[in-house]
């Protein structure tokens, strides 16, 4: 069974366990090794802990499958201001092909006050690429580059319901 709860001081832990691991599994051989050795797992939980009123988190079965962070504000550096933006979706690569990302990710849409919702994708990560433009989203043309990593920003513009 399939559950998407809040995230609180209570569950924050899984959170950021959830966004350590899935690093590991997902950016090795996209980003720099030195940034993913250099993570600490305390560093994510204690990340997790903060702002949960923004986060969600999936179990299957009772286990920590994925989470997902929004923001009802873009940051200053995205194209389209007046959108929100998702800021992570995660899912441990055991749970990915299960609809986990893709009720996380209509959460997050239903769940952002804006026409619009931004977000970006690590360049080379091509499974989420093609996740996020299944979900609608469409590359914009601007790229963020920082430590040696670019991340293609997409938008999703919503339907009128």
């Amino acid at each position: 069974m399939m559950e998407i709860v809040p995230v609180t001081d209570k569950n924050a832990a899984d959170s950021g366990r959830i966004i350590y691991q899935a690093w590991g599994e997902t950016y090795r051989g996209l980003m720099p090794d030195e940034i993913l050795d250099g993570r600490q797992l305390e560093k994510c939980i204690e990340v997790a802990h903060q702002n949960m009123e923004n986060k969600r988190l999936c179990y299957v079965d009772g286990e920590a499958a994925g989470t997902v962070i929004t923001l009802p504000e873009a940051r200053e550096f995205c194209t389209y201001r007046d959108s929100g933006e998702v800021v992570a979706l995660y899912v441990l690569k055991k749970f990915q092909h299960m609809g986990i990302g893709k009720a996380l990710l209509e959460w997050a849409i239903d769940n952002i006050d804006k026409n619009k919702v931004t977000l970006f994708v690590l360049k080379g990560n091509d499974n989420a690429i093609g996740f996020y433009e299944h979900m609608g989203f469409r590359f914009t043309g601007n790229e963020y580059c920082d430590r040696g990593m670019t991340d293609l920003e997409m938008v999703l513009v919503k339907k009128d319901k």
